[in-house]
Parts: structure tokens; C-alpha cells; sequence
């Protein structure tokens, strides 16, 4: 039975009133306020304790405004939220001046420095870990600030009311006034605690508090507000405090403070919420004993609850339980979805379960603007498309010198906000598919990290370029140049919060970030955080620190922020919100997400330095007052909204069953016919038609390549169908960096040293004056000492970009002695070397099945050739593989499946003069390994694998080359038939599906 607003006359004490938290609620509070301004002929002026009902209390006031009220309140009361009224004090700009967060964390970096003590117990395993641990700090010295600054507000009050002070002098006495208040406060805080965490905290309160703190301005506000009454009691408006929420008890202390004072000066209303017909648990109706523990509830007491549970509109209750994660937010969206066809137009859902209310909007979002999504949880900036974009900026410059991982170069070059032909000062044509391109030449060499060995890469893939015909990407290199310019300036930086600043936004300009950012919500929202970094002329601006622990700080700050949705009309409104911003909103159905044993209630994160007993001390909150409020916010969420609906997910990831809340299960005790509903996904059944073999018929209008590659022709003899993905459609996978080091760009300046390390050898020889002819000592030493120099050489820049790179080089140094020794051997036995990195190839003549003769192309780039000083016809082809010897037997034995020696063979074989190798035909083909066992004694290693039968094996290949083009071009059906080995590392193994038949 709810009480009737209070006569009000001309007591000097607030008035107390209550309203019942249930589906009239608003509509008693707005005809309660407006009883206020018709009794005292004035428009009262209303506090929410809290933010969430504001626009709800205003909407009420319009829709329940009397008829006939005088002139002077014609406008609705004013509503506010606390802390909007606390910014609204009169003379708010004489205040200490406000410090951000910003300012307040670098306050705890500068006093570390200043304060040994505090910073040997100031330690984090990471910069972003000792930014947390300063955020805990602060919001710890606030809490004792809140239990202290109460006990001086009447020396604050006495100050605010003097204005013979000028302000600077007025800040003065303010700081002697917070140090008298710690100092006192310090001695009995101290005695009760014990513990080192404490004793530090309360040294970092001591150094840390000041005049700015939000606590201190807080008190000055209400000061100011009860300065501006004493002044004007003519004028002083009705106060109507409502409070929404169980307050703390040092708050309640203040709160009550206050309301007494201003009660002198105009009349006071201290509204409260009345559980007694709407608790559905004893601990909502109860509530806390005076030492803020529960009590037991007594037989009349449980009637009441029981009374309460019966008159409540539970028919419009549903549980519904869900076995999977997935499941969960389906069966949440489906609700919703109910509700929006029912013609419900205001629904809530309450994230206990964030992640699936996340997943549950992510499903919502099918319905497009006809539904208006608010998420009221705090969507972190952090975790949108802008914020990662900046993101991946930070990363690169915290890179060390020699220059970031290919990964975070791509990563940055790839968002969406980089203008590539700004920062370059080109044409968009022209740097159209840039990054494409340096993706693909990255990967291919599988330079994995370090400026110069980007260059590297791009200049190998350049020289490619042209010796083809190709153009060269010569706008990669500097694209290059300009990153390694900018990051080196980070790098040289004597950083400090001022210049770091400037150089960030100059960056963000000099790459046309920032104006891509303009044009994006969350980019725009992004920039104005940027600019709480500029600190100004202010204090802080000089300070000092490594690079590094600016970056973590501008993350910490960027984690920190919300991101605000831009609001549109909808025909409908979806609001995801916590359990706490359900009070006194009123909705027309509302989906509870995350309602298992684990998520309900659920208690915020308890402060670092505070135990729950320390909290009580502090008449800060408690796990038992957090307890207390949840229980209440949900009572009267299920009375006060017409439909409800309880989700939770029955088994947890480790796949144990789950239990619905302790609420909801107390519920049933009382309402035992309430049934849970088991949410189960709409299920369609088809026929289904399976593949039974991987297989295609090449189309006659895709036309079939007129050239084959040797790696072209292994996938084709390894599996038809893979050739045909390959090779005839163009697909590829998108190959991505292998752990390790660049084995790819190592492999190549292998063959490159080795084929200039002969052209020194060939350059040796001619000359008259070198004995390394005559001498095998002195050519053996030669010949050890060029290919050291060489290599060093080679790998040099390739070290420089990536120092992993060092150990390769060191063992293939190792190798250089017994390679030596197997070339000397080589030329014992009458071979020479004569060129190298050679591209060969030969025509193949066919009729296709149309009767049109067709000329096919085979060919490749051959690592080396010599020839025989024995035999003035005859040639070899060696083939370099950075591989043990019995991997290179094993490619030995399936050679007419990977032909690459034969191909070579042929094309000289066929055009000795395009070889330069004329009148020679090839006799002797081998592999030779770059990695032989050098463990074995010296005349044990085994570095070459020949080809055995030459003759014989060429015939083969001629016969089966003929037949598998024939095959190709009469576009007869390809099969999928490779065996496990091919199809491991298959590139159309997501095509094909061989596996499934």
C-alpha cells in the first residue's frame, strides 16, 4: 500500500516518503513531484541518485502534469542526475581545477620518482600491468578520501562562503585543510591496518591526494549548492532527493548531511524505495543488520515474501534453459524476436552474460534499421575498427630498431584508414593493389622481420621483374623508406608527454589517418580521446618516460573509453543493459541473458588494496550490499515488467550441468507448476546429394595455359585435379609466414653467392698471375677463403633485418669446408663449372582433339651447369637443394614425378646454344645437398645424388610428357587420386574433398 506524499509546512527537517518500485512506480513518483510544486506554488527542483530512470521521470511528469496549475510552474520540474547536478554548482569555475584521468595517473608516475619507497612496492610484471596497478591506485585513495573529506565539509563549506580569498590562495587553504584531515585521519587508518598492501596504500594517499580529486570536488559542489540557498532563501527551490539504489553508507551519511542543511533554507523531500510489497526474497525485503551483515527473515516475513510472490504477474515469467554457448544467443534473439512480432516496440536485454548479449545482437542485426540497437554496457572504444587501426600504428613504432615483424607492417599497411597515396604523394591509380603486391612478394620470400630484409625482397622481386618484362614496384621501396623514417623519429624521440603527442598526431596527419578518422563515428570518438594527451601548459607536459610506457598509457586510455552509438528512429528499440540500469525504467518486455548459478548474481571486481572487512571500515560497498541490491534490482524488474523471460545456459564449457540461479530456483519452491523450457534451434531436414568423387571437366571456353613450369607439370603428375585448381582456374591459398626464420629469402641468397662465388672462380682462372691452377693447396685455400668472404657478404643485409638470419649463415659456414672438398673432388674428375641461375625450356608439338596443332612451352631457371674439360660434348645440370641427403634420395626415387633435372636436360639437349652450351648435350644430372651430415668422417659425407639411367629415364619423360599433354588438352575429366603425402599440403584440399569419399 503505497504512502501518501507528505503536507509540507514549515518544518526545518527534510520529509521522508516512499514509493513502491513496481509497474506504477513512475507514475506515483510524477504525480508525488508535482504534489511538491502545487503546495509549494514552486518548480521543485529533482535529484536521481542515479542516471538510468532521468528520462523515464521526465516523460512521466509530461504525461501525469495537472490541469490548471499556476503560471510560475508551468515548466516541468527539473530532473537531474546527481552528478550532473554536482557540475551544474553555482561558481563550479572557482573550483580547484579539475585533473583527468590522464593527469591523476601521471600524478602517481611523477611521485615514484619522487618517493623511493613507494617505488620499490610499485612493481608490474609490464608497462600496461603498471598502469593498471596506478589506476587501482587512485580509485583506492578515492575510496579513502570519500571516508575521510565527509568530516571536513563544514571547514569547506566555511570556505566556499568566503570570497575574500583570492583563488589561488583558496587552493592553499585547501590543500592545508586536506593534509591536516589525511594526517589525522592517517594516524587511526594506520592502527587498525596491518597489512603491507594498506601501509603502502595509505602512502600513496598521503602523497597523492589533492584539491582536484573528484571526491573534494564533490563536497565543494554540495557546498556551493547550500551557499547559493543561504543566499537566496526567497528564491531557494524545493529539493526532491530520490534514491534509486541502496547508497554506501559514508554517501548515505553525506546525502542525509546535506538534505538537513538545505532543509533550513527550502523544503526537502528524501525519497526512498519501499520492498515491502515487491521483495520476492527475504535479503531484498531485509536488507542488511547494522553491521551490514543478513539476517534471517521471521514467519511474518516469509509471508509477506510468499504474499508478494503470489500477486505478482508470473504468468508472464518463462525460463528457458540452453545446453550450448551458441544455442544461448540463438534462443536470446529468438525471444527478442517473439516479442518485436507481438508488436512490442521498448525491449531490454539484461547482459549478465555479456558475451552471448554481444552474440545475440550480432544475430539481431538482420533486421537493419528497423530495429534501433542501444548498448548501455560500455562498449569499449577499444574493440572498434578505428581504435584498431591506431592500434596497429603503435605496434609498429614499438618495434625495436632494426624494424617490425612482416606481420605488424601488414597489419598497419592493411587497415582501412591508412591513405596510402597521401602518405606517398601519388596517384590512387598508382598505388592501387600496392599492398597486394607486397603481401604477395613478403610471403613469397618469407622476409619475416626487419626493414633492410623488406628491401631485400622487394629488390630480388624488382630485378625479377624486369628481367621478365615486368614492371618493377618501385613505389614499395619508398613506401619503405618513408615507414622506417617515421619509426626511426620515434625512436631517436627524447620522449615526453608534450612532444610525443605532436609527433603522434603528426603521424596520424602525414598518413591521412586522421582525416579518414573524421569520417567515421568511432574514428571521430577515437580523436577526441587522442586529445586528453594534450596536456598543454600544464604540469604534467614534460614528463618524461620510455617509449614503451607511453604507448601502454595511450592503450590504457583508449581501453578505458566508450564508445557511444549514434542514435536513429526505429520502429522499435532494443537497449542491452546491466540489472542495476533496469531501476525505475519502465519496458514492454524484457530478455534476462546469463541467469545460471555462476553469472547471478554477479559482484564487481573487489579493489586490489581493500578486503571486504577494510570496505566495511571505509563504509565503502560490500559483497553483502552488492548482494542486497541485486536481489531488489531483480524483484523489481520480474514484478514491474508484463513479460520476462530468464535465459541461461545449462552446461558449462567443460560440459558440467549447470544450475539456474539461487533466485530462480527459490522462485520455483513457491511456484512449483513454473516449467523450464529447453531452447532449442529450428531444425530443417533435405535430402542431402554427397560427392562421390572429386572431379572435373575442363570447360571449353577456359582456356588451358600454353606454358608448364616444372613445379606446374609436379602438380599435375601429383594429382590431375590440383593442376587444374592450380594452374587452369588460378586459385591459390593465401599463404601466410611460417614460424622460424626467412628460409625462403636465406635459400635464394644461398643460390646467389654460390653463382657469384664461381664467377669470381672462372674471373681467378684467366688471370696469369694466379697459381690457384697449379697449386691444389693454395686453390683449396683460395677457394675456402672467397666462399667465407662471399657468404658474410650475401648475409650481411639479410642480418641487419633480421638477426635470426646469423644462424643460418653459421651453418652453412660450417658446410663450406666439406662443400669445397666435393667441388675439388668434381673437378678431379674432369668437370668444370660454366653457368648458373640459367633459364632453360623446349616446345612440345600436339594435335588437340579439334585437329588444331597446338605449341607448348616447358620451362625453368636451372641452378647450375658444367662441363666436361675430358669430353669437349659433354655438359651436366646440378640442382641445389637446402635439404638433407635422404630427402633428396627419396626425390630420387619418383623422379618421372618431379622431372625438374630431365626438363633441364632436354631444353639443352634440344637448344644447346640458348643454354650457351654448344655442341655439349647433358650426360650426367645430380641434386647436391647444401645441408650434408658433416658429423660422418670427411669420407663419409654424401653431398650428390645423381640420376641414375640418364638415357633411359629421358625416354620416359618424352613418352609421358607427350601422353600427360595430350590428356590436358583432349580436357578429359580430372580425378582427385593423390595419396595422403600430396594432399597433406594440397592447395585445393578445401575443394576437392577427397577425403570425404
Amino acid at each position: 500500500m503505497t504512502r501518501p506524499f507528505p503536507t509540507i509546512s514549515d518544518q526545518e527537517q527534510p520529509y521522508a516518503w516512499a514509493i513502491v518500485p513496481n509497474a506504477g512506480a513512475l507514475e506515483e513518483l510524477a504525480e508525488g513531484i508535482w504534489n511538491c510544486a502545487v503546495q509549494t506554488h514552486q518548480r521543485p527542483l529533482v535529484v536521481l541518485s542515479t542516471a538510468g530512470p532521468l528520462m523515464g521521470v521526465r516523460a512521466a511528469l509530461e504525461k501525469h502534469r495537472p490541469k490548471n496549475l499556476p503560471t510560475q510552474i508551468a515548466f516541468l520540474p527539473q530532473v537531474m542526475s546527481f552528478n550532473d547536478w554536482l557540475e551544474a554548482a553555482p561558481g563550479g569555475w572557482k573550483f580547484p581545477k579539475k585533473q583527468t584521468d590522464l593527469e591523476r595517473w601521471l600524478s602517481v608516475y611523477v611521485n615514484l620518482r619522487k618517493h623511493k619507497t613507494l617505488q620499490s612496492w610499485f612493481k608490474a610484471e609490464s608497462e600496461a600491468g603498471a598502469w593498471g596497478l596506478a589506476q587501482a591506485v587512485i580509485d583506492a585513495c578515492d575510496a579513502l578520501s570519500e571516508a575521510v573529506v565527509p568530516h571536513m565539509q563544514g571547514e569547506i563549506n566555511d570556505l566556499v562562503q568566503s570570497r575574500s580569498l583570492d583563488a589561488d590562495a583558496w587552493v592553499k587553504k585547501v590543500e592545508v585543510l586536506l593534509d591536516q584531515a589525511i594526517a589525522k585521519a592517517y594516524v587511526g587508518l594506520s592502527r587498525k591496518v596491518v597489512d603491507q598492501e594498506s601501509i603502502v596504500l595509505l602512502a600513496f594517499w598521503r602523497y597523492l591526494s589533492s584539491p582536484g580529486d573528484p571526491v573534494m570536488r564533490k563536497h565543494f559542489a554540495l557546498a556551493a549548492h547550500l551557499e547559493a540557498a543561504s543566499m537566496n532563501k526567497d528564491l531557494a527551490r524545493p529539493l526532491i532527493w530520490v534514491q534509486t539504489a541502496d547508497p554506501k553508507p559514508i554517501d548515505q551519511e553525506t546525502i542525509s548531511k546535506y538534505l538537513e542543511d538545505y532543509a533550513q533554507f527550502a523544503p526537502v523531500v528524501n525519497v526512498g524505495i519501499d520492498w515491502q510489497s515487491v521483495a520476492l526474497w527475504s535479503e531484498a525485503l531485509i536488507g542488511a543488520d547494522g553491521v551490514g551483515q543478513l539476517t534471517q527473515a521471521n514467519e511474518g516475513q516469509n509471508a509477506q515474501i510468499n504474499r508478494n510472490i503470489q500477486a505478482s504477474s508470473h504468468e508472464g515469467w518463462h525460463l528457458l534453459a540452453a545446453r550450448r554457448f551458441e544455442e544461448l544467443a540463438w534462443a536470446a534473439a529468438k525471444s527478442i524476436e517473439t516479442h518485436l512480432i507481438a508488436g512490442k516496440t521498448n525491449i531490454a536485454l539484461v547482459a549478465q552474460d555479456r558475451l552471448a548479449a554481444r552474440r545475440a545482437r550480432a544475430l539481431l542485426s538482420r533486421f537493419g534499421p528497423k530495429l534501433r540497437i542501444r548498448d548501455e554496457t560500455g562498449w569499449k572504444l577499444s574493440t572498434t575498427r578505428a581504435a584498431a587501426a591506431l592500434n596497429s600504428w603503435l605496434e609498429l613504432i614499438r618495434s625495436p630498431k632494426e624494424g617490425p615483424s612482416a606481420s605488424a607492417l601488414l597489419e598497419f599497411l592493411q587497415n582501412p584508414y591508412f591513405d596510402i597515396a597521401h602518405a606517398l604523394q601519388k596517384t590512387p591509380e598508382v598505388c592501387m593493389s600496392l599492398i597486394a603486391q607486397l603481401e604477395d612478394i613478403l610471403i613469397a620470400s618469407q622476409a619475416k622481420s626487419g626493414w633492410e630484409t623488406f628491401r631485400i625482397a622487394i629488390e630480388r622481386a624488382n630485378a625479377y621483374a624486369s628481367s621478365g618484362g615486368s614492371v618493377p614496384h618501385e613505389a614499395l621501396l619508398q613506401l619503405m623508406g618513408l615507414l622506417q623514417k617515421r619509426h626511426l623519429r620515434w625512436l631517436e624521440l627524447k620522449l615526453d608527454c608534450a612532444n610525443a603527442y605532436a609527433l603522434l598526431q603528426a603521424n596520424l596527419q602525414e598518413m591521412g589517418m586522421a582525416r579518414q578518422l573524421e569520417k567515421d563515428s568511432a574514428g571521430k570518438q577515437l580523436l577526441e580521446v587522442l586529445r586528453a594527451f594534450d596536456l598543454g601548459a600544464g604540469i604534467y607536459q614534460q614528463v618524461t618516460m620510455r617509449l614503451p610506457e607511453w604507448l601502454s598509457l595511450l592503450k590504457t586510455v583508449i581501453e578505458e573509453a566508450s564508445y557511444q552509438e549514434a542514435g536513429e528512429e526505429a520502429q522499435a528499440t532494443l537497449s542491452i543493459l546491466p540489472l542495476s540500469s533496469t531501476r525505475l525504467r519502465e519496458f514492454d518486455a524484457v530478455v534476462v541473458v546469463g541467469c545460471d548459478e555462476q553469472q547471478l548474481p554477479a559482484f564487481s571486481e573487489p579493489p586490489l588494496f581493500f578486503s571486504d572487512a577494510l570496505n566495511q571500515l571505509l563504509k565503502a560497498s560490500t559483497i553483502t550490499a552488492q548482494y542486497i541490491q541485486q536481489a531488489r534490482d531483480l524483484s523489481q524488474l520480474l514484478v514491474s515488467c508484463p513479460q520476462v523471460d530468464l535465459l541461461w545456459q545449462s552446461k558449462s564449457k567443460s560440459g558440467e550441468p549447470l544450475r539456474p540461479s539461487a533466485w530462480i530456483s527459490r522462485l520455483r519452491t513457491q511456484l512449483p507448476d513454473w516449467p523450464i523450457l529447453e531452447a532449442k534451434p529450428d531444425i530443417h531436414a533435405d535430402q542431402s546429394d554427397p560427392l562421390q568423387e572429386a572431379v572435373s571437366t575442363v570447360n571449353p571456353d577456359i582456356a588451358l595455359p600454353i606454358s608448364m613450369s616444372p613445379s606446374a607439370y609436379k602438380a599435375l603428375r601429383d594429382c590431375p585435379y590440383r593442376y587444374y585448381v592450380r594452374s587452369v582456374l588460378g586459385l591459390r591459398k593465401a599463404k601466410e609466414f611460417e614460424e622460424g626464420f626467412d628460409a625462403s629469402l636465406a635459400g635464394q641468397v644461398l643460390h646467389s653467392l654460390l653463382k657469384n662465388f664461381f664467377q669470381a672462380l672462372k674471373t681467378e682462372e684467366q688471370k696469369s698471375h694466379s697459381n690457384i691452377q697449379q697449386d691444389a693447396d693454395v686453390r683449396r685455400l683460395w677457394m675456402l677463403e672467397r666462399l667465407t668472404a662471399h657468404s658474410e657478404k650475401e648475409f650481411e643485409r639479410l642480418i641487419k633485418g633480421d638477426a635470426r638470419i646469423m644462424g643460418t649463415l653459421r651453418d652453412w659456414q660450417k658446410q663450406i669446408p666439406s662443400f669445397i672438398d666435393w667441388q675439388l673432388k668434381r673437378e678431379a674428375e674432369g668437370w668444370e663449372y660454366h653457368d648458373a641461375e640459367l633459364p632453360v625450356g623446349f616446345m612440345v608439338t600436339l594435335t588437340d582433339p579439334d585437329g588444331v596443332q597446338r605449341v607448348i612451352q616447358i620451362a625453368g631457371r636451372a641452378d647450375r651447369f658444367d662441363v666436361s674439360s675430358q669430353d669437349s660434348t659433354a655438359a651436366a645440370v646440378v640442382d641445389y637443394k637446402n635439404q638433407g641427403i635422404t630427402k633428396i634420395k627419396k626425390r630420387g626415387e619418383h623422379l618421372l614425378d618431379d622431372p625438374q633435372l630431365l626438363i633441364y636436360a632436354r631444353a639443352v639437349n634440344e637448344n644447346a646454344i640458348a643454354a650457351h652450351l654448344p655442341g655439349r648435350t647433358i650426360e650426367q644430372a645430380e641434386w647436391v645437398s647444401l645441408k650434408a651430415n658433416i658429423k660422418k668422417a670427411d669420407d663419409k659425407i654424401v653431398r650428390v645424388h645423381p640420376v641414375e639411367n640418364m638415357p633411359e629415364m629421358m625416354e620416359q619423360f618424352a613418352d609421358q610428357l607427350s601422353h600427360d599433354l595430350k590428356v590436358l588438352w583432349a580436357r578429359k575429366p580430372m580425378k582427385a587420386f593423390a595419396p595422403d603425402s600430396v594432399c597433406q599440403y594440397c592447395e585445393a584440399r578445401g575443394i576437392c574433398r577427397k577425403g570425404m569419399w
